[in-house]
């Protein structure tokens, strides 16, 4: 039980880091196989590491880990029929991605925004996040171009038109624009609007938040070895010099009751 423990403990201090990987793996997999982003062996190999990232970064809170248990057993069984039976993709798989990839994304914004100082664990949550917009925004789009086909125009075909989604999802939030793809219907249009805002809000309110947390260090240092200015007549404490001015005081304040006796007049007795 201890071990356990301690690699839960562990694990946990690296969820982020974890996290990354995870995600960077679909980059580097689908260059290893490009044949189709989410079918095939690729997916094979990365689908049980984003799990295991999931299941690290909810492990604080019971419920949402349930959740994500829940979730990513329907997504590896919904993969596994995928590759023996169905070979195509549904629209509730998609679905099921879009709940799993979203419920992340929130739980690493939470986990920004709760973070008390800027260390570097933060900027692998930041890059996760930018990832995980793009992830979700790649799930959306795909679901539409399945609803409603012919949503976007610049597509390859067959397969190639997934890959295409997923390139046109990060373009977006990295607000590049080539314009070699772009929404048709009025469904398409909104929500590359809502995809490409939210990675440009998110961007704004990261680089503000880990700009002012990484400002907020050193003055927090300085204030905590700054010492007060003891006062006039103020008694120091144990083992602190005494200011000249402190240590003078009594022979000032006996040099000015001197000369207001002197100036007093005379009193004479009737």
């Amino acid at each position: 039980m201890l071990k356990i423990h301690a690699l839960r403990t562990h694990l946990y201090e690296i969820r982020f880091e974890l996290l990354m990987v995870s995600l960077w793996c679909i980059f580097i997999l689908n260059m290893l196989f490009p044949d189709n982003i989410y079918r095939g062996y690729a997916q094979a190999i990365y689908l049980p590491i984003q799990l295991l990232a999931a299941l690290v970064l909810f492990d604080n809170r019971p419920r949402l880990l349930r959740f994500a248990l829940f979730v990513g057993g329907l997504l590896i069984a919904a993969r596994a029929l995928d590759l023996i039976f169905v070979k195509s993709l549904k629209v509730e798989m998609l679905l099921l991605y879009l709940f799993f990839f979203g419920s992340i994304m929130f739980e690493v914004f939470r986990q920004i925004a709760h973070a008390k100082m800027f260390t570097t664990k933060m900027v692998y949550a930041a890059v996760c996040g930018l990832l995980l917009i793009g992830y979700c925004g790649y799930f959306l789009f795909l679901t539409i171009e399945f609803i409603q086909p012919d949503s976007f125009r610049g597509l390859g075909p067959g397969d190639q038109a997934i890959n295409d989604l997923f390139y046109f999802s990060y373009v977006t939030i990295l607000t590049i624009g080539y314009g070699d793809i772009t929404p048709k219907t009025w469904l398409a249009k909104n929500a590359t609007v809502l995809v490409g805002f939210t990675g440009y809000l998110y961007s704004i309110v990261v680089i503000a938040l880990i700009v002012g947390r990484a400002h907020r260090v050193p003055r927090a240092g300085v204030s905590a070895v700054k010492k007060p200015t003891p006062l006039l007549g103020h008694t120091p404490l144990p083992g602190q010099p005494v200011p000249q001015s402190v240590q003078f005081a009594p022979l000032a304040t006996q040099d000015a009751q001197k000369i207001e006796h002197q100036a007093e007049p005379p009193k004479h007795e009737d």
